[in-house]
Order: structure tokens, then C-alpha cells, then sequence
């Protein structure tokens, strides 16, 4: 019970600090920031010159506020935007001044933080936690996003829209054309949740139209201002996309005869209403998706890698925010792709989602996946309502998955899942509660089948806390989910030995943002971490400080202790030599350091070291990254990681290495070429997988890729490599 101390003192602490709500009530932002939108009369061509009349005749949303380092009003060099709309889009003329040269990190599509750009926040349903992002560099690069309370951005979202800019002297512009149909709207309201963000990279600044405060993201839905239609916007009728591709490829896996394949394949959206989509994809391809960046793992648990397939992205909060972060009962990386990341055939997919009411979010998903020679087909159902009081909700969830020989049903071979969570979401975002009771369901299990979650969180300028419980019973399965700590490996009897818990985190962090001085931000944090055995017996604590500092130059500065205690439950071993350590009660601390330069620079690197004990014996870990930029079409980044793990005898000593080298070179916004080498020893794995991308149309696109992976063979004669499997694919998709 160590951490209540601590959770006693954070509220202490957040109930001290109520100085810092010097700013107007979240509900005043409606009124105060209002951007009135007339329709468009003549003709509009997005070439971001704004030389059509319209754009003189229409309001302006301007004295942009600072955002960070500090939070102040009139921010500098002034930006300026106007809106317009027709029947079918919505238009968008920015005005950005700026008398130093732009800072253009990438020509790749989604990379829009670190360059100087312009972005538009839209929550069209006013919900105050969840919205649309779209942003343009100076470059005209576009990145386009969907926001959530819970899982915050999702930058894989993608979307159909135009963008262009134009280079003057003094300034840059910019034109933005929205279709409707991309939106999820209510006919019926004339007033949007309204916010614009303002990239000023190259003073290391990021501007807003409205106050948001310094804790929240500049693209946070709560403080939003007002978009004021004339007009409602019409219901978008008969709307729908048709993505068919085509691909072919030459593979050879190691000891076998080259293969030539041929596949096509169709992905497709159906608008049911302005804000509920019925998405379809039938045989998908994922093969121009970019490959996982692969990392060292000295956890005894593994590791959650993020989704980047396209189906899964659309609406993707409605079915992954159930649960706490390494316990989400709905993961879709387990659908299509096996436990080494190897894709199993996905038949179909179709999927309901969006608002069925303006305040009711609805998700109805179905995946069939084919029987292969080394598992049976697998039918994966998920459903999930969201009903909406304000900024907080109540959300039920029910998950199936059915395993099928051919077209027959597996007797006894099912996993499902319900989950019901409610949370309560202050109007300013400032205070959060949340609980949760999820129960499986699954052949010969009929107790201990639960996961229960509650917590809490605050924010304001000053402190950020967060309080976290778990309790996670041995029973519990998510077939469809992603659950850490409750596999534990016995590395004596060579099994996996399920074994519940309950867990606590608590994080409390106190920020300083000096307004003068070279220092933009000091952040000062304390962590406790603590899990019991189901018997409520000692597992596992944490305790760490933290210490950060983020100058106003963009270099950043840290320092880390930790303490941990385990009692370790079975042997387990992190070397790949010498004995398991034997199950027992271990003690010990690390001390961490790191560094990070101005990444606007040309040449920019990240170094980090950690030293101290591991179990009975000691670690020491060394981490960089070297990135090297030709402005605007060249990234070239090396990064390595070392971890010298030594143990006393017998329990063997090893180093671990990684590499990583990535290149990515932007012919054009429209023609780009990544590839991306990787060596990670511990994986005994080394590949290169290299992508050229030309889109040739709006969200149309030709992929080339090449695939080459080797496995480490390590033996009493030294290591080797052997090609496991090489590659060649060609693919092409179209938008219509």
C-alpha cells in the first residue's frame, strides 16, 4: 500500500494550485472567439495565391495567441484566416508572415510538427474531445488527423482534400479545400468547434487563435472557438470512395523456388449519413504499409507495436479506448497479422462507424480471416456504443472471436469479451475520472474471468497528476486484445505460466515555464509504480524522479533514477547464455541521462546512457540517434543502442546491439523513397525493406517495394547470416 502516501500528497499538491486558472472559463471560448463564413460566390482555385475577391470580402481570424514556450497574447509575425464554403467543400486562405527562411524538415505526407506550417482544428458535432486535423507545411506538405480524449492523434487517418501554398517575400499563403464528405456532421447545427495552430518552427514557437493553456496540446477540442455558418451545410448524398489495387510480386524464401503472384483487391466507403460510414475491403494488401521499427526488449513481458494498416485506422478510438495502456481488451493488430508479424489473409472487413445521433458514437466491425496450413480461419466481431453527456461518456463494448474450418464453425474454439466503462471529463479537460469492468469469456473457464480499472487526472499549467488501478484476474483472455504482465515465462520448464495481478501508477509532475532567461519549460516528476500477486502478496514497485529541461533553443536536457523491487515468480533468463535467475526477491537502482540537440538544425542528435544494477548483476545502456537533413527533400538518420548486461556466475553475461538506418528522399510531395535498414541481435534478425511511393492522382498511388531479411545464425564457430526471405512487389491502388 506504499503508493497512497504519494497519491495523498499529489492531491494535496493539485488542491494547492488553483492560482493557476488566471484564464476565461472554457465555455467563454465559444463567445470570445467567433469566425462568421459567407458562401462562396464565383469560382475558387486552390493554387494558395488568395488573389479571388472572396478573400477580401470575408472575416479574418487573427491576434493568434502564443502557445509554447509561454502562453501570451499577441503572438509574432501576425497570421491571418478566412473561411468559405460551397455545397460540397469547405475552403480555407491562410496569410502566415514570416521574414526568415522556412523550415522544411520532410516532403513526407503526416510529417507536419517540426516544419513551419498551418493547421485547422474542426469538431463539427462540438463534442470537445474528439476532432478533425488538417495542416499544410510551407512546403505544401499535408497532414491530415483524427483526435480522441483517450488515444489522442491519429496521424495514419487519411484522407482525400487539397492543399497548396505560395512563397512571397515577407510571407507565405496558403489555400485549403475540405469536401464535406470526408466529415462527420450534423446537418442541422450552424455552429462548429473552430481552432487554427500555427507552426512557427523557425522561432521554435507553435501560435493558437484561442488561449489554450499551456498543459494541453495546441490542437486540444475544449478550447475551441466558433465556426458560424450563414447556412447550414447540406446532407452529402450519394457519396462513396472505390479503392481497387492491383499487385504482383517476386518472392523466394530461403530453401525454396522462386514464386511469381498476381492479386487484386478492393477497399471501398459508403456514406450512410454525413456522419456514419460503412467502410468495406475485400482481400486487403498491406504490403506498401511501412515495415515496424524493431527494439530491444529487456522486460520479461513483450512489447505493444502501433497500427498502421488503413481499414483498421478509420474511427479506430471507438474500439481501442477500452482499458489502460498494456491492457486494452480490443487490439487490432491481433486480426490478419500472427504472433512474428507475418500476415494471415484477411478475406474481408466491413465496419459501421461514426455518430448515429449527435451524441451516440456507434462501431460495428466483422473480419474473416482464411484458413492457412498452420491455423484455422478466424471470424473476429466487434460492437461498440459511446454515448456521449457533454465532454464525458459511458461506452459498452462486446467482442467475439470464432474460429472456422472452411465454412464450419470450431466447436469450443472461441474467445469473447464485454466491457463497460464510464468516464467523467471536466468541461475545461482539467479533471478526469474513469472505471471500468471488463469481463471474457471462454471453454472451460468460468472464474476469475475479470479486469477492473479506475483512475484519475488533473492538469493546469502548473502540475499534471494521473492515478491509475488495475486489477487483472489470471482467467481473463483477449483474444482480440493486447494484455501485458499476465504471460509469465518460466524459463527453467520452457512454459508460459499465466498469473494475475493488481497494479497501481501514480505520477505526479510539476512544470516551471520561465517567461524570460534562455530556459523554456523545467518539469520536475515523481512516479511510484506498484503490482500484487492476486493474494495481494509483494510483485513489483517502482519509484523514480525525473528531471527535465527544454531550453528555448529547442535543445532538451534530462536526468532519471529508479528504484525498483521484483520478486521475480519463475526463473527467467536475459542473456542467451548461462543459467535463469532463480526465482527469488531482487533489489536495485539505475541512474539515467540524456540529450537532445536542436533538431531544426541540419545536423541534429539524441544521446542517451543508463548505469546501475539489474536483478543481482548490473546494466549499462548506451542509445543515439544521428539524423543529418537537406532541406526540404533529405533525411538520413543512423542510430544505435548498446545494453551490457552482466551477471555473476552462472547466470552469464551478454551485449545486445542494435542498429538502425533510415534514409528517406523526397523527389517531390509526390514521389518519395524510404528505406529503412535494421540489425537487432537479440531478435537474430536483420532485413532491409526499401519503398518508393509515386502518387500519381489524389490519394492514388504506385508502390515499389523490395524486401530482403536474413536470420543471425549464431554458433560455436562465430555468426553468419542466411537470407530467410526476399521480395520485389509492385502495387497499385486508385481513389475513385
Amino acid at each position: 500500500m506504499k503508493a497512497y502516501p504519494l497519491a495523498f500528497l499529489c492531491v494535496v499538491f493539485v488542491l494547492l494550485s488553483h492560482d493557476a486558472f488566471a484564464q476565461p472559463a472554457v465555455e467563454d471560448f465559444k463567445e470570445l472567439y467567433r469566425l462568421k463564413m459567407s458562401p462562396l460566390t464565383g469560382s475558387l482555385h486552390v493554387d494558395g495565391k488568395l488573389d479571388e475577391a472572396i478573400w477580401s470580402q470575408l472575416d479574418i481570424a487573427t491576434d493568434f495567441w502564443q502557445k509554447s514556450p509561454n502562453v501570451q497574447e499577441h503572438a509574432s509575425p501576425r497570421t491571418e484566416v478566412s473561411m468559405t464554403y460551397d455545397d460540397k467543400n469547405l475552403y480555407i486562405g491562410a496569410k502566415c508572415y514570416q521574414d526568415k527562411p522556412r523550415i522544411i524538415q520532410t516532403l513526407k505526407r503526416d510529417e507536419f510538427w517540426d516544419s513551419d506550417g498551418i493547421g485547422i482544428l474542426l469538431d463539427p458535432l462540438n463534442e470537445k474531445t474528439n476532432c478533425f486535423i488538417f495542416g499544410v507545411s510551407a512546403a505544401g506538405v499535408q497532414m491530415d488527423a483524427v483526435r480522441s480524449a483517450i488515444s489522442d492523434m491519429n496521424t495514419d487517418w487519411s484522407n482525400k482534400w487539397v492543399a497548396e501554398v505560395d512563397v512571397q517575400e515577407g510571407y507565405w499563403s496558403a489555400e485549403i479545400k475540405i469536401p464535406l464528405s470526408i466529415l462527420r456532421y450534423d446537418a442541422s447545427l450552424t455552429e462548429w468547434g473552430l481552432n487554427f495552430v500555427r507552426n512557427a518552427t523557425f522561432v521554435n514557437e507553435f501560435h493558437n487563435w484561442t488561449a489554450v493553456p499551456a498543459q494541453f496540446w495546441p490542437v486540444e477540442p475544449a478550447y475551441a472557438g466558433t465556426l458560424v455558418w450563414e447556412d447550414a451545410p447540406q446532407k452529402q448524398k450519394g457519396n462513396y470512395n472505390l479503392i481497387p489495387y492491383v499487385t504482383s510480386s517476386v518472392s523466394k524464401n530461403a530453401g525454396e523456388a522462386t514464386e511469381t503472384s498476381f492479386d487484386a483487391g478492393l477497399d471501398g466507403r459508403i456514406a450512410i449519413t454525413s456522419s456514419l460510414n460503412m467502410d468495406v475491403t475485400f482481400n486487403p494488401d498491406f504490403s506498401q504499409i511501412e515495415v515496424d521499427e524493431l527494439v530491444t526488449n529487456l522486460t520479461r513481458f513483450s512489447i505493444f507495436l502501433p497500427e498502421k494498416r488503413t481499414f483498421f485506422l478509420e474511427n479506430k478510438d471507438i474500439f481501442s479506448d477500452y482499458g489502460s495502456p498494456g491492457s486494452r481488451p480490443f487490439f487490432s493488430r491481433t486480426i490478419g497479422l500472427d504472433k512474428n508479424r507475418n500476415n494471415v489473409p484477411i478475406i474481408y472487413g466491413l465496419r459501421l462507424s461514426g455518430n448515429a445521433s449527435p451524441d451516440v458514437r456507434l462501431g460495428v466491425m466483422n473480419i474473416h480471416t482464411a484458413t492457412t496450413e498452420n491455423s484455422f480461419g478466424q471470424n473476429n466481431t466487434a460492437i461498440s456504443v459511446k454515448k456521449q453527456f457533454g465532454r464525458s461518456f459511458i461506452q459498452g463494448m462486446f467482442l467475439n472471436r470464432q474460429a472456422f474450418d472452411g465454412t464450419k464453425s470450431v466447436s469450443g474454439d472461441y474467445g469473447r469479451n464485454t466491457s463497460l466503462e464510464a468516464a467523467y471529463i471536466s468541461e475545461d479537460g482539467q479533471y478526469t475520472t474513469w472505471l471500468g469492468l471488463h469481463h471474457s469469456f471462454k471453454e472451460g473457464f468460468t472464474d476469475k474471468t475479470g479486469h477492473y480499472n479506475a483512475g484519475f487526472s488533473y492538469s493546469d499549467s502548473r502540475w499534471e497528476f494521473v492515478s491509475d488501478w488495475l486489477m487483472m484476474q489470471e482467467n481473463y483472455f483477449a483474444d482480440m486484445g493486447f494484455i501485458n504482465r499476465i504471460e509469465n515465462f518460466d524459463a527453467v520448464r520452457d512454459t508460459v505460466i499465466r498469473q494475475g495481478y493488481n497494479r497501481t501508477f501514480n505520477e505526479v509532475q510539476y512544470n516551471i515555464r520561465p517567461f524570460n532567461g534562455v530556459v523554456g519549460q523545467h518539469s520536475i516528476s515523481a512516479l511510484s509504480f506498484l503490482a500484487w500477486n492476486p493474494d495481494w502478496s509483494f510483485n513489483e514497485s517502482i519509484l523514480g524522479l525525473d528531471y527535465n529541461m527544454r531550453l528555448k533553443s529547442g535543445h532538451r536536457f534530462g536526468l532519471e533514477f529508479n528504484n525498483r523491487q521484483v520478486q521475480l515468480l519463475y526463473p527467467f533468463s536475459f542473456t542467451g547464455n548461462g543459467d535463469p535467475l532463480p526465482a527469488d526477491r531482487y533489489g536495485f537502482s539505475n541512474f539515467g541521462i540524456d540529450y537532445r540537440s536542436d533538431d531544426r538544425k541540419a545536423l541534429s542528435f539524441e544521446v542517451s546512457a543508463t548505469t546501475g544494477a539489474f536483478y543481482n548483476g548490473t546494466l549499462t545502456q548506451l542509445e543515439t540517434e544521428v539524423n543529418y537533413r537537406i532541406q526540404p527533400w533529405g533525411n538520413f538518420s543512423v542510430g544505435y543502442q548498446y545494453n551490457d548486461l552482466e551477471f555473476p556466475d552462472p547466470f552469464g553475461d551478454e551485449q545486445i546491439t542494435a542498429w538502425l538506418s533510415k534514409v528517406e528522399i523526397g523527389f517531390s510531395r509526390n514521389l518519395l523513397w524510404t528505406t529503412l535498414f535494421q540489425f537487432v541481435d537479440q531478435s537474430d534478425f536483420m532485413g532491409v525493406n526499401s519503398r518508393l511511393q509515386w502518387r500519381f492522382a489524389p490519394m492514388s498511388d504506385l508502390f515499389l517495394v523490395y524486401v530482403d531479411n536474413y536470420d543471425v545464425v549464431n554458433s560455436d564457430f562465430g555468426s553468419s547470416i542466411q537470407n530467410n526471405n526476399r521480395a520485389l512487389i509492385l502495387k497499385v491502388n486508385y481513389w475513385y
